[in-house]
Protein backbone atom coordinates (compact mmCIF):
# COMPACT_ATOMS: atom_id res chain seq x y z
CA UNK A 1 0.00 0.00 0.00
CA UNK A 2 1.25 3.53 -0.90
CA UNK A 3 0.53 6.75 0.90
CA UNK A 4 0.52 10.52 -0.83
CA UNK A 5 0.32 13.03 1.46
CA UNK A 6 -2.04 16.30 -0.22
CA UNK A 7 -1.37 19.12 1.77
CA UNK A 8 -4.13 20.97 0.68
CA UNK A 9 -8.17 21.71 2.48
CA UNK A 10 -9.67 19.31 -0.66
CA UNK A 11 -13.67 18.40 -0.60
CA UNK A 12 -13.80 16.86 -3.65
CA UNK A 13 -11.99 14.50 -5.40
CA UNK A 14 -12.45 12.14 -8.57
CA UNK A 15 -9.77 9.74 -10.63
CA UNK A 16 -9.51 11.30 -14.16
CA UNK A 17 -11.32 9.43 -17.35
CA UNK A 18 -8.29 6.96 -18.88
CA UNK A 19 -5.61 8.34 -16.86
CA UNK A 20 -4.52 5.42 -14.05
CA UNK A 21 -2.59 7.27 -11.99
CA UNK A 22 -4.24 10.70 -12.34
CA UNK A 23 -6.89 12.97 -10.39
CA UNK A 24 -8.01 15.80 -9.35
CA UNK A 25 -8.55 17.54 -6.42
CA UNK A 26 -10.88 20.82 -5.29
CA UNK A 27 -11.78 22.27 -2.37
CA UNK A 28 -11.98 25.73 0.13
CA UNK A 29 -9.57 27.67 -1.97
CA UNK A 30 -11.86 27.59 -4.85
CA UNK A 31 -8.99 26.63 -6.91
CA UNK A 32 -8.86 22.94 -8.73
CA UNK A 33 -5.44 21.05 -9.13
CA UNK A 34 -4.71 17.73 -11.58
CA UNK A 35 -2.24 15.19 -9.95
CA UNK A 36 0.20 13.27 -11.78
CA UNK A 37 1.32 10.11 -9.42
CA UNK A 38 5.19 9.34 -10.23
CA UNK A 39 6.03 5.75 -11.29
CA UNK A 40 7.29 5.39 -7.73
CA UNK A 41 3.70 5.27 -6.14
CA UNK A 42 4.50 7.63 -3.24
CA UNK A 43 4.52 10.74 -4.55
CA UNK A 44 3.08 13.13 -7.22
CA UNK A 45 2.73 16.43 -8.84
CA UNK A 46 0.00 19.04 -9.37
CA UNK A 47 -0.85 21.81 -11.55
CA UNK A 48 -3.59 24.42 -10.70
CA UNK A 49 -6.25 24.88 -13.05
CA UNK A 50 -7.44 28.10 -14.86
CA UNK A 51 -10.46 27.53 -13.86
CA UNK A 52 -12.50 30.52 -11.68
CA UNK A 53 -14.63 29.46 -8.51
CA UNK A 54 -15.34 32.44 -6.24
CA UNK A 55 -16.61 29.85 -3.40
CA UNK A 56 -15.53 26.22 -2.27
CA UNK A 57 -15.79 23.45 -5.05
CA UNK A 58 -17.91 20.73 -3.89
CA UNK A 59 -17.68 18.24 -6.48
CA UNK A 60 -15.45 16.91 -9.41
CA UNK A 61 -16.60 14.82 -12.39
CA UNK A 62 -14.43 13.34 -15.05
CA UNK A 63 -16.23 12.62 -18.08
CA UNK A 64 -15.21 11.65 -22.15
CA UNK A 65 -17.27 12.89 -24.54
CA UNK A 66 -15.45 14.76 -27.93
CA UNK A 67 -12.52 14.67 -25.77
CA UNK A 68 -11.37 14.27 -22.20
CA UNK A 69 -13.15 16.84 -20.01
CA UNK A 70 -13.48 17.63 -16.19
CA UNK A 71 -16.31 19.12 -14.74
CA UNK A 72 -16.00 20.85 -11.29
CA UNK A 73 -19.22 22.06 -9.50
CA UNK A 74 -19.16 24.99 -6.42
CA UNK A 75 -21.54 26.18 -4.44
CA UNK A 76 -21.31 29.52 -6.48
CA UNK A 77 -24.05 27.71 -8.65
CA UNK A 78 -21.10 27.13 -11.58
CA UNK A 79 -19.97 23.89 -13.10
CA UNK A 80 -17.43 24.84 -15.38
CA UNK A 81 -16.37 22.18 -17.75
CA UNK A 82 -12.65 22.38 -18.33
CA UNK A 83 -10.78 20.71 -21.87
CA UNK A 84 -7.90 18.96 -20.83
CA UNK A 85 -6.31 18.87 -24.88
CA UNK A 86 -6.88 22.74 -25.20
CA UNK A 87 -6.56 23.41 -21.50
CA UNK A 88 -9.67 26.21 -21.36
CA UNK A 89 -13.14 26.23 -20.10
CA UNK A 90 -15.12 25.33 -22.81
CA UNK A 91 -18.55 25.37 -21.21
CA UNK A 92 -20.21 26.61 -17.95
CA UNK A 93 -23.32 25.65 -16.54
CA UNK A 94 -25.12 28.22 -14.51
CA UNK A 95 -27.53 26.71 -12.02
CA UNK A 96 -29.63 28.92 -9.64
CA UNK A 97 -28.51 27.33 -6.45
CA UNK A 98 -25.20 25.59 -4.82
CA UNK A 99 -24.19 22.67 -6.54
CA UNK A 100 -23.72 19.69 -4.07
CA UNK A 101 -22.94 16.27 -6.16
CA UNK A 102 -22.34 15.83 -10.15
CA UNK A 103 -23.00 12.37 -11.39
CA UNK A 104 -22.33 10.73 -15.19
CA UNK A 105 -25.61 9.83 -17.36
CA UNK A 106 -26.18 7.26 -19.48
CA UNK A 107 -25.04 9.68 -22.05
CA UNK A 108 -21.57 11.03 -22.29
CA UNK A 109 -23.06 14.79 -23.25
CA UNK A 110 -24.89 14.83 -19.92
CA UNK A 111 -24.78 15.21 -16.55
CA UNK A 112 -27.07 15.03 -13.23
CA UNK A 113 -26.09 17.96 -10.73
CA UNK A 114 -27.69 17.81 -6.92
CA UNK A 115 -28.74 20.90 -6.28
CA UNK A 116 -29.67 23.23 -3.29
CA UNK A 117 -33.78 23.22 -3.84
CA UNK A 118 -36.49 22.45 -1.86
CA UNK A 119 -38.24 21.14 -4.70
CA UNK A 120 -36.30 20.50 -7.78
CA UNK A 121 -33.35 18.97 -6.22
CA UNK A 122 -31.91 17.28 -9.08
CA UNK A 123 -31.28 18.40 -12.39
CA UNK A 124 -29.99 17.03 -15.94
CA UNK A 125 -27.98 19.15 -18.06
CA UNK A 126 -26.92 18.97 -21.36
CA UNK A 127 -23.75 20.53 -21.65
CA UNK A 128 -22.98 20.20 -25.62
CA UNK A 129 -22.65 24.01 -27.03
CA UNK A 130 -26.38 24.18 -29.03
CA UNK A 131 -28.38 21.76 -26.83
CA UNK A 132 -31.84 20.77 -27.98
CA UNK A 133 -33.44 20.44 -24.37
CA UNK A 134 -30.67 22.11 -22.44
CA UNK A 135 -32.04 21.33 -18.32
CA UNK A 136 -34.30 18.95 -16.94
CA UNK A 137 -35.40 19.41 -13.04
CA UNK A 138 -37.21 17.04 -10.52
CA UNK A 139 -37.36 16.45 -6.99
CA UNK A 140 -40.16 16.43 -4.56
CA UNK A 141 -40.80 19.08 -1.48
CA UNK A 142 -39.37 19.24 1.46
CA UNK A 143 -38.82 21.57 3.96
CA UNK A 144 -34.80 21.41 3.77
CA UNK A 145 -32.74 21.27 0.94
CA UNK A 146 -30.55 18.18 1.09
CA UNK A 147 -26.79 20.11 1.67
CA UNK A 148 -23.97 18.60 0.86
CA UNK A 149 -23.86 15.20 2.90
CA UNK A 150 -26.85 13.72 1.05
CA UNK A 151 -25.37 12.26 -1.54
CA UNK A 152 -27.89 9.69 -4.61
CA UNK A 153 -26.58 7.45 -7.38
CA UNK A 154 -27.14 6.62 -10.82
CA UNK A 155 -27.54 3.51 -12.56
CA UNK A 156 -28.90 3.27 -16.57
CA UNK A 157 -31.70 5.31 -17.12
CA UNK A 158 -32.47 5.48 -12.79
CA UNK A 159 -31.72 7.80 -10.30
CA UNK A 160 -32.11 7.06 -6.49
CA UNK A 161 -31.70 9.15 -3.75
CA UNK A 162 -32.08 9.19 0.20
CA UNK A 163 -33.71 12.09 2.29
CA UNK A 164 -33.85 13.85 5.68
CA UNK A 165 -37.24 11.00 6.83
CA UNK A 166 -35.78 7.94 5.86
CA UNK A 167 -37.20 7.67 2.65
CA UNK A 168 -35.40 6.46 -1.02
CA UNK A 169 -37.16 7.72 -3.84
CA UNK A 170 -36.14 6.88 -7.54
CA UNK A 171 -36.47 8.39 -10.78
CA UNK A 172 -36.92 7.04 -14.09
CA UNK A 173 -35.05 9.82 -15.78
CA UNK A 174 -36.93 9.15 -19.24
CA UNK A 175 -40.34 10.32 -17.30
CA UNK A 176 -39.08 12.51 -14.39
CA UNK A 177 -42.68 13.92 -13.19
CA UNK A 178 -42.67 11.77 -10.31
CA UNK A 179 -40.46 9.08 -8.86
CA UNK A 180 -41.82 5.37 -10.05
CA UNK A 181 -40.39 4.07 -6.17
CA UNK A 182 -41.06 5.50 -2.78
CA UNK A 183 -39.49 2.64 -0.01
CA UNK A 184 -39.51 3.83 3.33
CA UNK A 185 -36.51 1.97 4.39
CA UNK A 186 -35.05 3.52 7.77
CA UNK A 187 -37.85 5.72 8.80
CA UNK A 188 -36.66 8.95 10.91
CA UNK A 189 -33.07 8.65 9.83
CA UNK A 190 -31.44 10.68 7.08
CA UNK A 191 -30.15 8.89 4.55
CA UNK A 192 -26.88 10.54 3.53
CA UNK A 193 -25.68 8.26 0.77
CA UNK A 194 -27.60 5.96 -1.80
CA UNK A 195 -25.66 3.37 -3.56
CA UNK A 196 -26.55 1.06 -6.59
CA UNK A 197 -25.66 -2.98 -6.64
CA UNK A 198 -26.41 -5.15 -9.68
CA UNK A 199 -30.01 -5.91 -7.78
CA UNK A 200 -30.27 -3.66 -4.72
CA UNK A 201 -30.03 -0.51 -3.48
CA UNK A 202 -27.72 -0.01 -0.52
CA UNK A 203 -28.66 3.15 1.75
CA UNK A 204 -26.50 4.56 4.78
CA UNK A 205 -28.38 6.62 7.21
CA UNK A 206 -26.42 9.44 9.73
CA UNK A 207 -25.62 6.98 11.98
CA UNK A 208 -23.58 4.34 10.41
CA UNK A 209 -27.36 2.37 9.85
CA UNK A 210 -27.10 0.06 6.49
CA UNK A 211 -30.44 -1.36 4.66
CA UNK A 212 -30.69 -3.15 1.43
CA UNK A 213 -33.38 -2.42 -0.98
CA UNK A 214 -34.10 -4.60 -3.33
CA UNK A 215 -34.12 -3.22 -6.98
CA UNK A 216 -35.12 -4.76 -10.43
Amino acid sequence: MSEITIKQHSVALTAMWGQSLSFATGGYDHLVHLWDVQDDLISATCQPLAIKHTAQVQSLLSIHDTSRKLISASSDCNAHIWDLSSERVVNTLKASNSIFHLHKTRFPHCTLLEVAHRELQFEIRDHRLVPEEPVLRFGYPTAQTHGRYIRGDYREHAFACGARDGTIRVWDTRNIRAPCNNTECLPGEKIVQVVFTSSHLIACSIRNQFTLVPFP
